[in-house]
């Protein structure tokens, strides 16, 4: 085992979940999209860093040495930072800069870097100061139970909240999809015909360009 995960329930209508990753030995691993955007702090060693992310469209591997630590707080696709919207984020990854030993900079404001137990009251705070927010027209498509609205305006807010445009969302969960169920053990084919992928081959090809992986890779890694 190459690092231990803990995760815990978030009571918040802005972040998808909370996770801490300890890693035990060097090595690196394959984020892959999954539709949400991420606060992340990385501890290595003394030093801790601030890292805010974008949406992805494609896999990113990240390297890692024995003892490092991860925090990840991964933000709902309907939420975003105003001052670091969607459609400038997509596909990045910034440090934000530091304050001292325990802060950091948020535009104007500092924070303090969250920590596992008090992630939650961290977000709240985001919230409550305006640094984070809700799209509530991108949350009912996302949630299944979308407003009135026309496809301009979807396209307009999807681009700037997410950084993707609607069908570019709806090919990363389809492939999310995917993955969850290949790591379940379904068939390839039956994946592919229950997700309405052409074929198998279409299947193959867009979990390779989404996830960085086939689906034999995939089940393979599941079983390991």
């Amino acid at each position: 085992m190459q690092r231990i995960v803990n995760s815990r329930p978030v009571d918040s209508p802005f972040v998808e979940s909370i996770s801490s990753i300890r890693f035990v030995a060097d090595g690196s691993t394959l984020m892959q999209p999954d539709g949400c955007w991420d606060i992340a702090v990385i501890k290595r060693g003394d030093d801790r860093l601030v890292l805010r992310t974008g949406l992805t469209t494609r896999p990113v591997v990240y390297e890692y040495a024995a003892g490092d630590e991860l925090l990840v707080i991964s933000f709902k696709p309907h939420s975003f930072m105003p001052l670091m919207p969607g459609k400038v984020m997509r596909d990045e990854g910034v440090m934000l800069e530091k304050f001292g030993r325990g802060g950091f900079w948020v535009g104007t404001d500092v924070r303090e870097i969250p920590t596992f137990e008090n992630a939650d009251v961290f977000v709240e705070r985001l919230v409550r100061d305006g640094i984070v927010a809700s799209n509530e027209l991108v949350a009912s498509v996302v949630e299944g139970q979308p407003k009135a609205m026309t496809e301009r305006t979807l396209q307009r807010h999807f681009l700037r909240t997410t950084g993707l445009t609607y069908k570019h969302f709806t090919l990363v969960q389809r492939a999310q999809k995917a993955v969850s169920l290949l790591q379940m053990g379904r068939p390839a084919v039956e994946v592919a015909l229950a997700l309405g992928f052409s074929d198998q081959a279409h299947m193959i090809n867009s979990l390779k360009a989404i996830m960085g992986q086939t689906p034999r890779e995939i089940a393979r890694a599941a079983a390991e």
